[in-house]
């Protein structure tokens, strides 16, 4: 197993690496799938990372949503043929 300090690290580099992918709108980000895979990927290393750290770490801090992240990369990565990126300009209300 990971120590703490190499799993946060992993997931410093991941949110870097999502914050990286710069768009100008949430139009551009539907129509960009490389993006959206990339991104995905990311969010299931963050979450991979997550679920391998201690409890005992996780109590200690409880401001991070840290079952909603691992529950994100779950969906994902099992849900994947149900993830859908909407174009909101395409919903009707």
């Amino acid at each position: 197993m990971k120590n703490i300090s190499k799993l946060l690290e992993d997931m410093l580099l991941a949110i870097a690496s999502i914050e990286s992918y710069v768009v100008s709108s949430y139009d551009e980000f539907i129509e960009d799938e490389k993006t959206q895979d990339a991104i995905m990927f990311n969010l299931i290393i963050i979450g991979k990372a997550t679920n391998q750290i201690s409890r005992e770490y996780q109590e200690t801090h409880p401001e991070i949503p840290w079952s909603s992240v691992i529950g994100t990369r779950n969906v994902i990565a099992h849900g994947y043929d149900q993830v859908k990126l909407l174009n909101l300009s395409q919903i009707s209300v």
